[in-house]
Formats: C-alpha cells, structure tokens, sequence
C-alpha cells in the first residue's frame, strides 16, 4: 500500500544536518530530536533545556505535512551508516519510519514536546556573511577552555559602523574587526556557542537576533538553513579589552615581521618536547626562539631582527595564537615584562609574557626550563647560550 505522507531527501544533506544538531541533544529528558516535514523542506531540531540548534533542508514532499520526535542519537547512527536516498514517513504515535534501499527501520515515538527555544523579546541586530562571522569568532581559540570561567566566552561588539570580537584568558588576548555594522549590541557569547557556530558555511548570510537573555544566529546557505540558540553572559563584567589593545598597539617598541607559519611550529615543537617555557630573543641580528626541557634542547632562528628583543612566552599560546594569522604579522615588542603584539589585517593579538625562569644551582641546570637571564626595563638582555 503506497504511503500517503513522506518525505525523501539525500542521505549526505540529513546526515550533516543530523550532526550539526545533535550537538544539542542533552542527557535524559532532551535525548531527543524533532523532525517536521512541510512544504518542501525537513527540519531536524534538538534542544538541551539551555542551547539549541535548528537545521532546515530541502526535501520532496508528498502528502500532508508530519512531524516526529525520536531518539537523536539512534536516528543520527541510522543516517550515517545510509548511501542514496532516504524516504521519512510517520509511524504510530509521534514515530518514525525510516527506508533507504533495502532498509526499512521504525523508530519508536517519544511521547514529549521539545520547547520552543527562541526568545519572542529578540530583535535583529545584525546581518554579516558566513566567511565573516567565522573570521570574528576564531578570536575564541584566546579563550578560557575551561567553560565554568568567566572568561569561556567570547564578546561580539556591534555599532553601527563595524562588528567586532574580543576574547582572552587572561593570559593572551585576541580581537578581530570587520566593518559591517548593525544596531548597538554588546553580546557575550559563551564559549560553547562558538565552538557550535563553526558548523556555519562560509557562504552564508547569517541574522543575528539578540535579547537582554538570549542570542540566535541563523544561517542561510541558498536554503540550507542552520540555527543555533544560546543564554548569554553578563557583558558588564567582562574587562575592557578594547582600552589595553588600544594603549599597547601605539605604544613605542620594536617593529618587526615574521612568518606565522614558522613562528607557530616552533612553539609547538618546543611544547612537545615537554617545555612550558619557550625564550624570544636576537642573537647576531637574528630572532631565535630556545626552550630547555627536562628531554631536550631546543633551538630554532626564526626571521632577522636589527634590535634586542628578550621575552619569555607560554608555547602552547604562542603556537596556538600565530596559528590564527594567515601570513607574516607584524610584531611590537615592548619589553621583557610587557605583552608581545601582533597585527595582520582585521586580527590582533596580545601574547602575556611569563617571568624569567628561577636561576638554579649547578648541579640543577640540566633540568631548567630556561636559562636565567638579567633583565632591564631599559635594556632588555639577550637569553644567555
């Protein structure tokens, strides 16, 4: 008996939509995921009683529209694991039935509504594409990793002129401006909201829609549609980042420029030798970046430099954080105990500088970070051989 209500899609266009939601399914009672077919398209929807996410894709109807709200994990396995076309059709109560090829599956109905997760208050506060949002947001890789701080966020400024994001932990700090502006918002973007916001396509136009509560972001990709709903933090408390950056990158110092690519694999190769420490220093008119562990030495000239830099600097940070640029930045080095800057395009950086390592005794010295170094204010010193 032919049915009379279905909807086919492509496996590849449910399965990505499937893992893009279910990010948001929860533990026990939101394990689930809501499934609507109408009008041509298929929304798969979970929510997880805070953060939700919504993705809408084209599909070919037939019959009347249907919904169902299902296990998300059973049915996002079953796609997964699907080639070809996949037909949907209602099964009992709130069911699903599942068909592609020779397979046929029925996925029991759960008998409870998924909420609603937009806030009626929100009110459109911006339109940026995909490309741009995700430059603005990879500022949260300076984050706070841990998500119970204060800091696991990221702040997105808009006025009317221009968007902006800043980000730190307070060890580093991280902006990026693009001048595509909108009405006035501070929004405090949790970190997992990011971290969510990179399944955005970069051809997308993205509507921001904010509330003194909530945020949503919704992504159009020529009717591919994503939309992600989060609470937000208190931007009152977040430092003003904006004043430091502004004060440091126009401050006097030493101008110089260096490939990113090179400065980043030297930090992370320094950090898998096991130091926590890396030394920037010049040495014969070139910039050098050394680091001593408890299994290696480590040594690597990175670019030329006419004048005397000596700072010490996180590895995992530094690697991290060149890593954002895409070229050769342009550095300001203000002094051994000041933040190291960095500059290419939209996006600026700030590296905190860490204290010279202890002096040890002799007997000690195969085990030090770094070697001590005598540090002036006014006359930084280079790293000691």
């Amino acid at each position: 008996m032919a049915k009379s209500n279905f909807s086919t899609v492509p496996s590849a266009s449910l399965a990505k939509a499937l893992s893009t939601v279910a990010r948001a399914s929860g533990k026990d009672p939101y394990q689930m995921v809501h499934v609507q077919a109408e009008n041509g398209k298929l929304s798969v929807r979970c929510f997880n009683g805070l953060m939700g996410i919504l993705a809408i894709i084209p599909a070919e109807d037939k019959g009347n529209a249907f919904d169902a709200t299902i296990d998300a994990q059973a049915f996002a396995s079953l796609v997964s694991s699907m080639n070809g076309a996949i037909t949907l059709s209602p099964s009992g109560k709130n069911g699903l039935q599942v068909q592609s090829g020779s397979v046929d599956v029925t996925l029991k109905g759960i008998n409870k509504t998924l909420a609603e997760f937009e806030d009626k208050d929100s009110k459109k506060v911006l339109t940026i594409n995909g490309q741009d949002l995700l430059d603005l947001l990879r500022v949260g890789s300076c984050a706070a990793s841990d998500i119970t701080l204060a800091y696991a966020a990221v702040l997105m400024n808009i006025t009317s002129g221009e968007t902006s994001s800043w980000a730190t932990d307070s060890f580093r700090a991280a902006t990026c401006v693009k001048a595509v502006g909108g009405e006035t918002a501070n929004i405090l973007l949790p970190l997992t909201l990011v971290n969510w916001m990179r399944a955005v396509s970069a051809r997308a136009t993205v509507t921001v829609k904010a509330s003194e509560k909530r945020v949503t972001f919704e992504a159009d990709d020529s009717g591919n549609v994503v939309k992600i709903t989060s609470p937000v933090n208190d931007a009152s408390k977040y430092p003003a980042l904006s004043k430091i950056f502004d004060a440091l990158f126009v401050a006097s110092g030493i101008k110089f420029t260096l490939d990113a690519g090179t400065m980043s694999k030297a930090a992370r190769q320094a950090k898998t030798l096991g130091a926590d420490t890396v030394a920037l220093h010049t040495d014969n008119g070139n910039l050098c970046l050394r680091a001593k562990s408890q299994t290696a030495s480590y040594n690597n000239t990175i670019s030329k430099v006419d004048s005397e830099i000596a700072i010490f600097l996180d590895p995992q940070f530094l690697g991290e954080g060149m890593g954002l640029f895409e070229d050769t930045p342009e550095m300001l080095f203000l002094d051994t105990k000041k933040p190291l800057c960095a500059k290419e395009g939209d996006l600026r950086i700030l590296f905190m500088p860490k204290n010279p390592p202890a002096e040890k005794k002799t007997e000690e010295a195969e085990g030090v970070e770094a070697a001590p170094v005598a540090v002036s204010a006014d006359q930084p010193a280079e790293v000691a051989a």
